[in-house]
């Protein structure tokens, strides 16, 4: 692969340090007919403490009278949480990523506001607005407080939450990504951003920037981009990419990734370090028929031991073009896969809603809280470019949020009459079954089983204590064994009973 140096940044990686995140969701499908692969041919895996999800089934044997169900989020009544309330925020929705904090137990944003001034880039005909990048903070991720920084002067005040200077390629950027980076102990590397800039439209300084924090209010971004818009002949630059970007630190892998727009796909770019890069590589492809920027932009997050994203898609229907968000599945965080989920993660609004047209990712992990997940996004009542209707005219939206049960991206669920479901074998270190279901109208049990399709004594249906609750974390016992002590390193299969019962999740608890 071609690789480049990105001036500007030292390099220092320090221990792993995984990141604690969560989800929730509905869209119903059919029923599904048994995995393909077979058992033998496929390693067994070990589960631990790591939620074993229903997004797809490549850990499922069999299903019997079960349903998988995809769910959406509900949208949070007090929304859109953050919208314009300073002459340098934004009307018409910003980007931005929201975090928490866990050491300092706070909510925290960087967001899109504008610094009151226009540019005008070569090569383009019409007059922008000139963008900032604002912070804020909040105790519960609804109520949002702006501390006066006091670090640039907008719009003839230093009294505001600005912190990257507005001058700054003229204010051409967007950065739709900041995070507060757990692998690197370096203290002057502890936040790290991706952006896009048009400063140079025409030249190679357009293109992929990424900036380091050491606090989150003091950044420096790259001399020059990573990735080009126009890449020079004759150079290592890579490119050439479009902006729609996102990031992602890969605490599984421990590398950065960032995604990004190569029209009508997107592609991979990956460091080590934060400073040399791979050659971008396609990672989610267009289906046939998608043309120009349907598959508008996504990201990835690690969740348990695996990988979750979002994709803002661009459904260019003349009479009704919406932009909303959909569920992406990766075991590699390279091969993202689009599940049939019958429905957007994120729908548009309805009339009279702040994204009653458009809804695009605001490119940071869930965070959990509670027993939701907290899912930020942009959203807006306006069309996107190139349709245009009388709602351009309109002021409004915001990020939004949206809320949605642990685990509960999707289900699998059985009616009264009863359904079976299988999994393929795996080992595990662990001693305590535990489950994410909403069974507190019906019964759910379980069974280990054998690779023969034997019960196992101590562990049969019939010794299983019926579980009657709706609960993201309830632990499944057997009369004579309180633990899986005893089958710890063997290969084994679980079979679980369901009636009534709308299944999330399973992990195995040491």
């Amino acid at each position: 692969m071609t690789r480049r140096h990105a001036r500007g940044y030292d390099s220092g990686l320090g221990r792993r340090d995984f990141l604690k995140l969560m989800p929730l969701g509905a869209a119903s499908l059919g029923a599904l007919a048994s995995a393909q692969t077979p058992a033998s041919v496929v390693s067994i895996p070990t589960i631990g403490d790591a939620p074993q999800l229903f997004v797809d089934l490549d850990r499922v044997e069999h299903l019997q009278n079960v349903q998988q169900a995809f769910h959406s989020v509900e949208k949070h009544p007090a929304n859109p949480v953050l919208r314009r309330e300073k002459p340098w925020e934004r009307d018409r929705g910003t980007w931005g990523s929201v975090t928490f904090d866990s050491k300092e137990k706070i909510f925290k944003v960087w967001y899109g506001g504008d610094s009151g001034h226009v540019h005008t880039t070569k090569g383009q005909k019409e007059m922008a607005p000139s963008t900032a990048v604002c912070y804020a903070t909040s105790h519960d991720g609804v109520h949002w407080e702006r501390p006066n920084v006091g670090l640039y002067e907008i719009m003839g005040t230093k009294d505001n939450n600005v912190v990257l200077d507005p001058a700054y390629h003229d204010g051409m950027g967007h950065w739709e990504t900041a995070l507060k980076d757990p692998m690197d102990t370096n203290p002057q590397r502890r936040y790290k951003a991706v952006g896009w800039s048009s400063f140079d439209w025409d030249g190679p300084m357009s293109g992929i920037y990424t900036m380091i924090s050491p606090d989150g209010l003091h950044w420096t971004p790259t001399a020059e981009p990573i990735v080009h818009f126009h890449p020079r002949k004759g150079t290592q630059d890579l490119g050439p990419i479009g902006d729609a970007q996102s990031l992602m630190i890969d605490t599984l892998q421990r590398r950065y990734v960032v995604y990004l727009r190569a029209i009508p796909d997107r592609k991979m770019s990956v460091s080590t370090d934060f400073v040399t890069w791979s050659a971008p590589q396609i990672c989610l492809k267009a289906r046939p028929g998608e043309e120009g920027n349907m598959v508008y932009n996504h990201f990835g997050f690690v969740y348990g031991d695996r990988y979750l994203g979002f994709l803002t898609y661009f459904d260019h229907d003349p009479k009704n073009p919406t932009l909303t968000i959909h569920l992406l599945t990766s075991r590699d965080g390279e091969n993202w896969e689009r599940p049939d989920t019958g429905k957007p993660l994120i729908p548009v609004g309805e009339i009279g809603d702040f994204d009653r047209f458009t809804n695009m990712i605001s490119p940071a992990p869930p965070i959990r809280v509670g027993d939701k997940l907290h899912i930020y996004y942009r959203g807006m009542a306006q069309r996107h470019t190139p349709y245009k209707g009388k709602d351009t005219t309109v002021e409004g939206g915001g990020l939004g949020l949206g809320l949605l049960r642990v685990d509960g991206f999707a289900s699998l669920d059985a009616t009264y009459e009863g359904g079976k479901v299988t999994t393929r074998p795996f080992v595990t270190h662990g001693k305590e079954l535990h489950i994410n279901a909403k069974a507190n109208f019906g019964k759910l049990q379980a069974e280990l089983i054998d690779q023969q399709d034997n019960p196992i004594a101590g562990f049969t249906r019939d010794e299983c204590a019926p579980v009657h609750v709706d609960s993201c974390d309830c632990v499944v016992r057997w009369k004579e064994n309180a633990t899986l002590g005893k089958l710890q390193g063997r290969p084994i299969r679980l079979k679980f009973y369901l009636q009534n019962v709308r299944f999330y999740s399973y992990r195995i608890v040491a």
